[in-house]
């Protein structure tokens, strides 16, 4: 494998290639919320905001790893065509994550620690970032990572559609780029099936789960991604 490409003021990647939180999140933002919203739970009805936070709580301590599909729909603002992209997630507590995007739109992204890289194979490309040396990435992954704090602060139950507890959170000065954030909850497996957010700038993107395992076994070495040698590694500097 070639020698990393260091780029200190790179010039804006494309679209499908950017790492900061507009793009790169998309993939990350209902990935990594995964780890602090798990386990299941029987027969709950509706709730209100602070007993749905206080199973949240509950359940963020139980999960080690999971295993899901998902769909992912982009809307541009102005009408636009969406996007739409498939693939497969895989979790492991503390901090392992491979998300795996099926062609058209194909890539691999894997989260070790500190490290966050995406590959792009059709195009031979990968792009590498530090989280210590991104504070807004970084800022993203703690609240992916522990969402409840902001549900708690932040929350309001807005209803329940199919069993789902609809959760919308108004994005604190942090997140500002957002109008709003919307989980859907399953009562059931107490694990968000569906996120929906909605930007300022008009677009909208709506990701879905299904399939979940909870705590599957983990095929050795899902999250060590060995990149061909004729691959050109970029590493961004926040």
């Amino acid at each position: 494998m070639s020698n990393p490409r260091v780029e200190k003021n790179p010039r804006p990647p494309l679209s499908l290639r950017q790492i900061q939180p507009r793009r790169t999140s998309m993939r990350l933002k209902a990935a990594v919320i995964f780890l602090s919203l798990v386990i299941p739970l029987e027969g709950i009805q509706a709730l209100t905001l602070k007993e749905v936070v206080s199973h949240l709580k509950e359940a963020q301590t139980r999960i080690q790893g999971l295993k899901a599909q998902l769909l992912q729909e982009r809307r541009p603002p102005g009408g636009a065509t969406p996007v739409v992209m498939d693939g497969v997630i895989w979790i492991r507590k503390p901090d392992r994550l491979r998300m795996d995007i099926f062609p058209p739109h194909e890539s691999i992204t894997v989260l070790r620690g500190d490290e966050l890289l995406i590959y792009f194979p059709e195009e031979k490309v990968a792009q590498k970032v530090r989280l210590s040396k991104d504070p807004t990435l970084a800022r993203w992954l703690k609240f992916l990572q522990a969402p409840v704090e902001e549900i708690e602060r932040r929350g309001e139950v807005e209803e329940v559609i199919g069993g789902k507890i609809v959760i919308r959170i108004e994005p604190s000065d942090e997140f500002d780029q957002f109008k709003s954030i919307r989980l859907w909850i399953d009562q059931k497996l107490w694990l968000p099936v569906k996120i929906e957010l909605e930007e300022k700038t008009g677009e909208h993107t709506v990701i879905t789960y299904s399939g979940i395992e909870v705590n599957p076994t983990f095929p050795e070495g899902i999250f060590d991604l060995k990149l061909p040698q004729d691959v050109e590694v970029t590493e961004l500097e926040g």
